[in-house]
This record gives C-alpha cells, structure tokens and sequence, in this order.
C-alpha cells in the first residue's frame, strides 16, 4: 500500500493540486477532508463535479460520485463487495478511497480529453 499512497502524494503534490503533503500528513486527514480530495481530482476531470463535501448530503454525494465513477467506468477492487464500496465511499474508507485517487490520478489527463465523449451521460 505504501507504493500507492506514495503515488497518490505525489501526484496531488503536482499542478493542478498544489498539495503540500508528505506521507504522515496525508495518512493523518480526516474522512472530511479525504472526501474533499476526491472531489478535487474528480473537480478536475469534470468541473461540473464541484462541490464542498461538508455541505453536501452525503448520500446524495455518494450517489454522484458512483455515477461519475461508472461513467468513467471505473472498477471497484474485486476483493470488495460492492455495497461495502459503497459504504466505504461514504465513510472515508482509506483503502477504498486510496484505491479510487491512484485509478484516477493515473489517468487524470485521459479523462480530460474524452470528457466530451462521456460529459453527456452525466
């Protein structure tokens, strides 16, 4: 895992994020603010997925990340249930959080450039 979280930090470390993160400061944020990653990068992708995750309904957040998520047709980890995915999304889960950021931060400038292929599923 610690390959992972290493390239999660230095990919949000790069331009577009700005992040100043080192490997205890990344591991040590709370759900809120992991959340609030997520969305960043997704932000990236889509500007429409702009939001703050303290004001938003966290089913409701939920519910259009797994959208968004399935139109860009990613694929949760096979060891994991589907519905503890989902829960896991909700709750901050770091494995399932961990495992979306490396998934779409290797692909940050792909998505970008098909996002005229699938902005009109969302």
């Amino acid at each position: 895992m610690s390959e992972q979280i290493k390239f999660i930090i230095q990919e949000l470390n790069k331009e577009p994020f700005n992040k100043k993160f080192n490997l205890i400061s990344f591991d040590s944020l709370r759900t809120d603010n992991l959340l609030q990653i997520v969305n960043d990068v997704f932000t990236e992708v889509d500007p429409k997925m702009k939001t703050d995750v303290r004001a938003e309904d966290p089913e409701q957040m939920v519910l259009k990340n797994l959208n968004f998520l399935r139109v860009l047709k990613y694929k949760p980890p096979e060891t994991m249930d589907l519905s503890d995915f989902r829960q896991g999304l909700v709750t901050g889960e770091k494995s399932v959080i961990y495992h979306i950021l490396e998934w779409i931060l290797r692909r940050v400038p792909e998505l970008k450039k098909n996002e005229h292929i699938w902005h009109n599923f969302l």
